[in-house]
């Protein structure tokens, strides 16, 4: 689980729709959530990778989508 300094839980890849952080989602409140994307390390992960097949490269225990959790 990855989590943002806002208290966000993050989940990168997939173009960052499945992302909480991604700008688009809202509180319980009403209030939309800010966009994380610029600061999250893990941006490259939804812009850049094409399919999931690229987590097989990825040495990140923390991420969600890590498939080499070993």
């Amino acid at each position: 689980m990855i989590i943002d300094v806002t208290g966000i839980e993050l989940t990168p890849g997939n173009g960052g729709r499945d992302c909480l952080g991604n700008g688009e989602r809202f509180y319980e409140n009403g209030e939309r959530v800010e966009c994380c994307c610029d600061e999250c390390d893990y941006m490259i992960c939804c812009y850049v990778m094409k399919a999931f097949s690229d987590c097989k490269t990825c040495k990140d225990i923390n991420c969600p989508r890590n498939v080499n959790k070993e």
